[in-house]
């Protein structure tokens, strides 16, 4: 494909992507219908547009495009070099996404580590043990850079020999929460990768993190939930995974009172306890998801 047909497709993809983050901060979905193809869920959001607000919307693009060049950030959409394979299986993947870091960070299997951001020190910990595990077997750990569960599943996962995807609620020109700073860049020096399908400029609005969510499933064979809360944000992450066909695992060593309250309840529907790696990897083997 030329530079010419690739900035072509980038600005069909674009447009309709900001048309629809548009549509999702006024609550509406402009994708409703059950199975529809990405392609032609694009086509009809592109056709419904008026004209006037495909010109703003283009010319939002190309100040981002412009933008995203001067940050080193990476644009890529369905059918791209760089589009993760596995995003395409989800029932709502995202029209575009930008990345900065190592893409290659995409080729190993995925398996996200998720719970809450209140964990307590001997939770993260264990969970970081964990993540430390997975990646000396060669696994790409997938979360969410958020306190708490996700920051120790980051640091685990950077502390071995593998690679991390901190899959992001805000565009890649901030960081959020402001003291993972220091990870965010140990994230990119250890050949991991942000991503993230705001763009920059985009800050932490409470709905981004929804949806953020399904990314974190959807680049992932597997879905270990450590502690949380019952009903909580990682409880509905967890339905997620289950709804998308992804292996779900629960983790909660070292877990306390409420910490153990998500577990629990996902246990006694049926998710499969994992105590380290090698039952993590067994259980994915078992289905066949990295043969």
């Amino acid at each position: 494909m030329s530079p010419e047909s690739d900035r072509s497709a980038l600005l069909t993809w674009g447009v309709a992507h900001l048309a629809e983050l548009e549509a999702l901060a006024r609550k509406r979905r402009l994708r409703v219908e059950a199975d529809e193809k990405v392609v032609k869920a694009r086509d009809r959001i592109l056709e419904g547009l008026s004209p006037k607000d495909r010109e703003r919307l283009t010319d939002r693009l190309l100040t981002l495009l412009d933008n995203s060049e001067r940050l080193g950030l990476k644009m890529s959409h369905p059918g791209s070099s760089g589009w993760p394979g596995l995003l395409s299986d989800l029932s709502f993947p995202p029209f575009l996404l930008w990345m900065k870091g190592d893409l290659s960070a995409l080729l190993p299997p995925g398996i996200a580590v998720v719970g809450a951001r209140e964990a307590g020190p001997s939770a993260c910990g264990a969970v970081s043990k964990l993540a430390r595990e997975l990646s000396s077997i060669g696994v790409c750990v997938v979360s969410g850079l958020a306190r708490g569960v996700d920051g120790a599943a980051h640091r685990g996962a950077i502390s071995g020999p593998g690679r991390t995807i901190a899959v992001v609620g805000t565009g890649l020109d901030r960081v959020y929460p402001a003291e993972h700073r220091i990870l965010e860049r140990d994230i990119l020096a250890g050949g991991g990768l942000l991503l993230s399908e705001y763009p920059p400029g985009d800050g932490p609005e409470p709905w981004h993190f929804p949806y953020r969510n399904r990314l974190i499933v959807g680049l992932s064979v597997a879905v270990v939930v450590g502690p949380h809360r019952r009903r909580s944000g990682t409880y509905v992450t967890a339905r997620i995974a289950l709804e998308e066909g992804r292996e779900l695992l629960v983790f909660d060593r070292e877990s306390r009172g409420w910490e153990g309250e998500g577990p629990a309840l996902l246990a006694g529907e049926g998710a499969r306890r994992v105590s380290g790696a090698e039952e993590v990897l067994s259980a994915i083997l078992s289905r066949g998801d990295m043969a």
